[in-house]
């Protein structure tokens, strides 16, 4: 195992860097349901256990791709992120997530997925809120540090039953969307960052 030294001379700081990075895009990716992007943070032949879902990317992406389709609003946090590399190449690396998604009123068979089988209030929309861990293996091929093998940690789960008074947004305000349309890809675009997305014209 690398010495203490080695785990942070300059060149697995930039590695440190890069892999935070990847997780950071994660988030976005899930969160704005960018199938592509989630897609660019495993290797191809990565396995996903999400607990409900469990095999390789292509079924990762169409399985959340079917759940979220009632989920109008989704936010991962990451925090805690310890970072232990095994080889130059292999890394492990622990990450505490804190996740709020919002199911639609007729979205309870997804929420049911990730709540043990709890549905909250008939008729209403229901805020799902909670904290898992991911540990994840990472490795670098070809030069690319991404997920080879990726294990969620259940931990706390709440549901929450929206109210049908709860606060909305105001009609002239910049509000997030959960697809390529969200306000994020414009600026990246007009950036140089990305290309625009046909869905933003």
């Amino acid at each position: 195992m690398p010495n203490l030294t080695e785990q942070y001379s300059p060149d697995r700081l930039v590695d440190r860097a890069i892999i935070h990075d990847v997780m950071m895009k994660w988030c976005r990716a899930i969160d704005r349901l960018d199938l592509d992007a989630i897609r660019a943070v495993f290797h191809a032949d990565a396995h996903d256990d999400h607990g409900p879902y469990r095999g390789g990317v292509d079924g990762l992406i169409d399985w959340v791709r079917e759940r979220h389709k009632t989920i109008t609003f989704s936010m991962h946090q990451l925090s805690n992120m310890l970072i232990e590399f095994a080889t130059p190449d292999l890394a492990l690396v622990e990450t505490t997530v804190c996740s709020i998604q919002r199911y639609t009123a007729d979205g309870k068979k997804s929420l049911a997925q990730l709540s043990g089988g709890k549905l909250g209030a008939p008729g209403r929309e229901s805020d799902l809120m909670g904290s898992s861990r991911y540990v994840d293996r990472f490795e670098r091929r070809h030069g690319e540090w991404r997920i080879a093998r990726r294990t969620v940690i259940a931990g706390w789960r709440r549901i929450v039953d929206v109210d049908a008074d709860a606060p909305v947004m105001g009609s002239d305000w910049t509000v997030q969307r959960r697809d390529l349309t969200d306000f994020i890809f414009r600026e990246r675009a007009e950036l140089g960052l990305a290309k625009p997305s046909p869905l933003s014209r």
